[in-house]
């Protein structure tokens, strides 16, 4: 590709997701189509893999990596280095002050000791496990205060946010330096309640400040009020560790990847996804929110993609290297937690609801002791498997056995994988000892593997009480495609679809994000319904007024962000329930202002609204009055968006250049010649009946006897 020699025009938009075994990247060009690169994740040098799978992406084009930079508007980049640093405890070592009587919080965390175990062993508490502190408990000191966190009855009662037991600062000074005499690395502090009245909070900030200043140390200190001022302490503390320990290492690593693309020519910063969908720079303050980013990205492009084709229920299923990863698209709206799961961890973070499995192609198989297959939760990341770098059989193996995985083509043939080496080690690792012929093996392997992920596929839409024959399910990753025949079989849906870029699908939504912060308030009010004018009048004053400061905090942020702010929208939301439910729903408000939130019979009508559409009429309780517990707004500022090009239909029969050769291939064992085509060369309205493999140097999409695909004028391809 040329490029003009003038000043560069910011017409690309570059998007990368960094997964556990492949780097992917996303090229958005000027008329809505993409160029796809992918590289090995390095993860000691995630600033190199960045690089490679960008030089990819140009080689595509016949340019350099340094081209595309200089010509990109936005480079978003996703990834997993959170979780990776919390898995490890390889994170800063933090100290934490809490209320008096709260100390071992960080142990007890609300007895979640189920967190992340697999559904046959929720049901043995024998089984359960505290997951391992982010903290050392000893790093872990009371201060005495108490500020009143309120109750439903108002007018009788002590206003929420009074202050009870004014805070002991020699607790606080005591306890800081304490801390630093142990070498701590950060200091966290959360109050009880401080999500109504910050005030305890930051007071001891300032005194801990002043003492960290005084000793010369350079040891940053968060507040949870800065972090996330909501309800619920456990979750809280949660959110306040997770920034303290393992958000600041995360910064460090997407800098050094901010560096190399601004040596190679970038000229912007960089931008990475928040846990709750859209794109935020890495100099974020609260960056904890980016917890989940890499898997984020996928349900974003979902998103895209059923607005696109006027899909209203869409189940996305995400097979990369190391798991298998399901979420709904309902209504062109992703569905959001408000205090999801993380790596055993319960947080106060609003997070897009997925739920994993561990079925990764990379995921290790081996038999226990009692010969029973397993799958995981060993993963091989970037060496692949025993017919490439990994000391374990892996699904890639058995798929490389089997003969749907062509060895000579991972990565378009820049990596040659060793067949007979994946042959050799599923007859000494599964055949040899079960007795079976090594391809009864292979199948087995296969039925069990995708079992499981249909069983979460399934689980999805049931548990919820959807009917799956309305959904439409859209298949992405790297091994999606490969495993798409099998795990789809018998869901009972209305279409199956994938794209060609399946492979680098998370990174396309990573490209389609919006520039959003969005912000949180606890806030506890009562709505009976004999309050009187005066009272409504008041709580909606105070609603405004809290809007107001959360638009303010999002307009100062951004500014500081480098974002142009005079184009900044915003859109707002509460949490309520009835009074005396235990939950919160999530409730979008339609205004377009903050005053227009004081109407408080307006909040209580948009509740209403909200609840008849999640459960029946007769489910309604309004005799009881509504109690709201949070506010939330989203702040969007516009960035460059990608296009999905509607093309002109070409006829059912693909040219014969699309045509490669046959490959033998044993399916459900028995041996058939599979024709082999090239993605690259099927066009709009091409047909390919199965037995058929479609190759792509990112994947492989696989297409049994009886079945075929069909690409539509967005090149979305039908499965069925």
């Amino acid at each position: 590709m040329a490029f003009d020699d003038g000043a560069p025009t910011k017409q690309y938009i570059l998007a990368l997701d960094a997964g556990g075994t492949m780097t992917d990247t996303i090229l958005v060009l000027p008329d809505g189509s993409f160029r796809v690169g992918k590289s090995l994740t390095k993860r000691g040098d995630e600033a190199s893999s960045y690089l490679e799978s960008v030089q990819d992406t140009a080689d595509s084009l016949d340019t350099t990596s340094a081209e595309l930079h200089r010509h990109a508007a936005v480079s978003i980049y996703a990834g997993t280095g959170m979780l990776n640093t919390v898995l490890t405890g390889t994170g800063r070592k933090a100290g934490l002050l809490v209320t008096r009587g709260f100390e071992d919080i960080t142990i007890i965390e609300g007895g979640l000791t189920y967190l992340g175990q697999a559904q046959h062993d929720l049901l043995h508490n024998q089984l359960h496990e505290h997951t391992r502190a982010m903290i050392d408990p000893k790093n872990v000191h009371g201060v005495l205060e108490r500020t009143c966190g309120g109750s439903y009855f108002m007018d009788k009662h002590i206003a929420p946010g009074v202050i009870l037991i004014p805070l002991y600062e020699d607790h606080v000074r005591t306890a800081v330096n304490k801390l630093l005499d142990d070498g701590i690395e950060v200091i966290g502090i959360l109050f009880t309640n401080s999500f109504i009245n910050p005030e305890h909070e930051l007071r001891a900030k300032a005194i801990a400040e002043a003492i960290v200043a005084q000793r010369g140390v350079a040891v940053p200190v968060v507040t949870s009020c800065e972090v996330a001022p909501v309800l619920k302490e456990n979750n809280r503390a949660k959110s306040l560790l997770l920034q303290c320990v393992a958000a600041e290492s995360t910064r460090d690593a997407l800098k050094s990847v901010e560096t190399a693309a601004r040596k190679d020519g970038y000229g912007g910063q960089l931008l990475t996804l928040l846990s709750y969908g859209g794109a935020v720079n890495v100099s974020y303050p609260r960056l904890y929110e980016t917890v989940i980013s890499g898997p984020i990205g996928g349900m974003m492009g979902a998103r895209v993609l059923s607005s696109k084709l006027g899909l209203d229920r869409v189940l996305c299923c995400d097979m990369g290297g190391t798991s298998f990863d399901v979420g709904l698209v309902l209504n062109n709206q992703i569905p959001i937690r408000k205090d999801p799961e993380f790596a055993g961890h319960r947080l106060a973070l609003p997070m897009v609801a997925l739920d994993s499995v561990g079925s990764g192609a990379g995921s290790a198989v081996s038999l226990d002791k009692y010969k029973r297959l397993r799958v995981g939760p060993e993963s091989a990341g970037a060496a692949v498997g025993k017919c490439y770098k990994f000391d374990q059989l892996t699904i890639t193996d058995v798929n490389v056995a089997m003969g749907y995985v062509d060895p000579d083509y991972f990565l378009g043939g820049k990596i040659t994988l060793d067949r007979d080496r994946a042959i050799a080690a599923l007859e000494e690792t599964i055949a040899r000892p079960l007795g079976l012929d090594i391809y009864a093996a292979g199948k087995g392997i296969l039925e069990v593997v995708c079992t499981q992920m249909r069983d979460a596929a399934a689980t999805m839409m049931l548990a919820k009480g959807y009917n799956p024959a309305e959904f439409t399910v859209l298949v992405y990753g790297g091994a999606g495609p490969v495993h798409l025949w099998d795990f789809t079989d018998g869901l009972g849906v209305a279409d199956i679809i994938t794209v060609p870029y399946a492979a680098a699908f998370s990174a396309f939504g990573a490209s389609c994000a919006e520039y959003m912060h969005r912000y949180h308030k606890g806030y506890v009010a009562a709505v009976p319904n004999d309050a009187d004018a005066d009272y409504r009048a008041r709580t909606g004053r105070e609603i405004e007024q809290l809007y107001r400061e959360m638009e303010d905090a999002a307009r100062e942020e951004l500014r500081a962000e480098g974002a142009d702010v005079s184009a900044i929208s915003f859109s707002y939301g509460i949490y309520a329930r009835y009074i005396g439910q235990l939950e919160s729903f999530d409730t979008p408000l339609a205004i377009t202002s903050a005053a227009q939130a004081g109407d408080v019979d307006g909040l209580v009508a948009a509740f209403e609204k909200m609840y008849t559409q999640i459960y029946p009429e007769g489910a309604r309780f309004p005799e009881v009055g509504y109690a709201v517990s949070e506010l939330y707004i989203k702040a969007v500022v516009p960035k460059a968006m990608p296009l999905i090009r509607r093309h002109t239909l070409a006829g059912a029969t693909p040219s014969d250049s699309a045509y490669v050769h046959s490959r033998r291939v044993n399916h459900k064992g028995r041996f058939h010649d599979f024709g082999v085509w090239q993605m690259s060369e099927l066009a709009a309205g091409n047909v390919v009946n199965g037995p058929a493999i479609i190759r792509d140097p990112m994947t492989t999409l696989v297409i049994p006897p009886d079945k075929r695909i069909r690409f539509d004028e967005f090149m979305v391809i039908h499965y069925g």
